[in-house]
């Protein structure tokens, strides 16, 4: 059976879909690096689906974002159109993506909505008119936006769940399979073990972190206070004074430990627990606010009891693998507020069992280096794991890399001069690019501190990821960004780790120069801290795989917006001393191939002259 949607398959590729095929074969994992332009998807999912369609298995693959779910959904409907198959496909995603049950009128009779009484009966099994639409939609590989457009008087994400059964590829987020309760409710839905499932990570080196979001919680004043609104609200009169009393200690506890002038501290679980004790059982205000939940999600999908609830609930966790801190935050508005924090610094209680535990599992990065340092920290078995790194498909002619070692935004050297040293650079490189470029900032506080420099010193036009924008204004910029690439005379300033830094692309001469100021580390608050500790008494790499591995990683994901496909040309220009010195150096991909410069608007100017 050969289900490749192309007519040709590159190299790289085909060396790629080896290595799947060898992971399916011995049931074990592949952890590959391989650059944007390879064709990975193509080439993890060619091999899947073709044992799929001959076994029993499924293919599930898991993105990070529901934007990064089309080129997926693309390839399937390629596969079909070229190779006359049927893959039966499902684009999965969040229930509150795909549930209008707050934007509708509820029928006031018990938690349904009326598209849910559509799609089950009242011993809940599934309608007429929900397995009608589940037969004409399971043959075509549509997104969720197209079933959920498709499905108006049935519920779409009960369609959707429920269409994983026939299903020979289900694309979803990460918390799909990397969430437990969530991961038992997609397998029971789709009809199938763990065990019969090949798994496809995408952007893998995403999961350490996004995973150990999954085990962390938050509790804020904000919403406590939106828990006593709703408790009153619905009647809940005790659990309203129950909450205040919780407020009140939450802000006693940030006055103790912060005082004016703290940022933030650790707390131990007795801190919180003890108090409640004093007021209230703390096993009996979860029961309570739990109860309250029930009520309130018959009216409405998202409960603020239930929140603080979920977060009582696991405070009552474990010590190991855990920070717990109090801290002041900066609010949307601007306002300082108090937040208790249970962070989780152990991604393996999420990512060892799925990974383990499939049939066979790929994860694949453009940023995935070193794999060894993905292989510990995700718990892969490395007697069934093969780790590859490809290098670039695209012409090496192509794309220049310089180091600046004359610059850093080292703490002990970030002053004015060095400031006013960057801009410099930044507005004489620029006058070599011949088109639009892009910066990237390690924070939006050091960003801002260049603009102002930067506006002195060059006339381009000055486009900025803010931080106060939302999803809708950060597209907007980018729009009118990608507008002036005729004119090539705009720079885009970003922070590395925002959404400007990953996850889009600026193709052909929307960009042709990318400058990485400085390195873009965490900052070394106690969650970063515990980390480092923790990673380090687990496997001795506690600074490289903490805190020193990711930045880099942030970096070179920010370096690659530039080039997009073997057509594009461009620079990138990383301004910092440290991405020479040989622990950094070792992190970056194979292709790279980086070179010192004092004058790096020389080494420019030649090599747009030479393209």
């Amino acid at each position: 059976m050969n289900l490749f949607p192309f007519n040709e398959k590159r190299e790289k590729q085909e060396k790629m879909m080896e290595k799947v095929r060898s992971a399916i074969d011995r049931e074990g994992t592949v952890v590959s690096h391989a650059p944007t332009g390879l064709g990975k998807t193509a080439a993890s999912l060619t091999p899947g689906l073709e044992k799929a369609l001959q076994g029993d298995e499924k293919v599930l693959f898991l993105t990070p974002r529901n934007s990064q779910h089309q080129i997926a959904l693309e390839t399937a409907k390629k596969i079909n159109e070229r190779q006359d198959a049927n893959v039966k496909t499902v684009d999965l995603i969040g229930k509150d993506h795909l549930c209008e049950a707050d934007s509708i009128s509820r029928t006031g009779e018990g938690p349904d909505c009326p598209r849910h009484d559509n799609t089950f009966t009242d011993s809940h099994e599934l309608t007429d008119k929900a397995k009608k639409k589940i037969k004409e939609l399971q043959n075509e590989a549509l997104t969720a936006e197209e079933v959920k457009k498709r499905c108006k008087d049935v519920c779409a994400y009960q369609i959707s769940l429920y269409m994983t059964q026939k299903a020979d590829l289900i694309v979803a987020d990460y918390f799909h399979i990397f969430h437990p309760a969530v991961r038992d409710i997609v397998l029971e839905k789709a009809e199938i073990d763990l065990s019969d499932t090949i798994i496809v990570v995408d952007e893998a080196h995403n999961l350490p972190s996004r995973t150990r979001s999954l085990f962390s919680n938050n509790l804020s004043v904000p919403n406590i206070d939106r828990a006593i609104t709703e408790a009153e609200k619905f009647g809940y009169y005790p659990e309203q004074e129950n909450l205040e009393q919780l407020k009140n200690e939450v802000l006693r506890l940030g006055r103790e430990k912060l005082g004016q002038q703290e940022h933030e501290d650790t707390v131990k679980k007795k801190d919180l627990k003890d108090p409640v004790d004093n007021f209230h059982s703390y096993e009996e205000l979860i029961v309570d606010l739990e109860a309250a939940a029930e009520e309130v999600h018959e009216e409405k999908e998202k409960s603020y009891c239930a929140g603080i609830a979920e977060f009582l609930e696991a405070w009552k966790g474990k010590d190991k693998g855990f920070v717990r801190s109090i801290k002041r935050v900066i609010g949307d508005g601007g306002d300082r507020r108090i937040q208790i924090n249970y962070s989780c610094l152990n991604p393996q209680i999420s990512t060892e069992k799925p990974l383990n535990g499939s049939k066979a599992s790929v994860l694949m990065s453009g940023t995935l280096t070193p794999p060894s340092m993905y292989v510990d920290l995700l718990g892969i078995d490395e007697e069934k794991n093969e780790s590859v790194e490809f290098g670039s498909p695209f012409p090496e002619e192509n794309k220049l890399e310089l180091v600046i070692p004359t610059l850093t935004t080292k703490y002990e050297e970030r002053d004015e001069s060095m400031r006013q040293k960057y801009a410099w650079y930044l507005s004489k490189s620029f006058e070599a690019v011949e088109g639009n470029c892009a910066v990237f900032f390690p924070s939006y506080s050091f960003m801002y501190k260049i603009k102002e420099e930067l506006q002195n010193h060059t006339d381009r036009k000055i486009f900025t990821e803010d931080r106060s924008l939302d999803k809708e204004g950060k597209q907007e910029v980018l729009d009118n960004f990608a507008a002036t690439a005729s004119e090539g005379d705009s720079v885009l300033l970003g922070v590395a780790a925002g959404s400007f830094g990953e996850g889009i692309d600026y193709p052909g001469e929307k960009l042709k120069g990318v400058f990485i100021v400085g390195l873009p580390l965490q900052r070394p608050d106690l969650e970063t801290k515990g980390l480092i500790d923790f990673l380090d008494k687990k496997f001795g790499k506690g600074w490289d795989y903490g805190y020193s591995y990711p930045a880099m990683n942030r970096a070179v994901q920010a370096a690659g917006r530039c080039i997009r496909s073997k057509e594009d040309e461009g620079v990138i220009i990383y301004m910092d001393k440290r991405y020479s010195w040989s622990n950094y150096r070792k992190v970056f991909p194979p292709e790279t191939n980086l070179k010192k410069s004092r004058a790096p608007w020389k080494e420019i100017q030649e090599f747009f002259d030479q393209t």
